[in-house]
């Protein structure tokens, strides 16, 4: 598995950077670095914001962010994620 080097604060600001870094997590099927980059940007994000872009529910994001539950998104969710992030 890759390992990644954590990012800033400064830097988790930036959701085309955090979209690339999740496309990275995807390619290397590394789904743990997935939803910590995520989540942290989420932490700094507007979550109202970003689920309205993504067509998501604001509640789907954070299920993504609880590590109570279970990690398995659908493709759908990650894909309008990502696009939302990269746009």
């Amino acid at each position: 598995m890759t390992e990644h080097v954590p990012f800033s604060s400064h830097e988790l600001k930036n959701p085309k950077l955090v979209s690339e870094t999740l496309l990275e997590c995807i390619k290397t099927g590394d789904l743990e670095s997935f939803r910590d980059v995520l989540s942290a940007h989420l932490v700094t994000a507007n979550k109202m914001h970003l689920a309205k872009k993504a067509g998501i529910g604001r509640r789907t994001l954070y299920d993504i962010m609880d590590p109570k539950k279970k990690f398995n998104p659908e493709l759908s969710t990650v894909s309008a994620v990502i696009r939302a992030l990269a746009a």
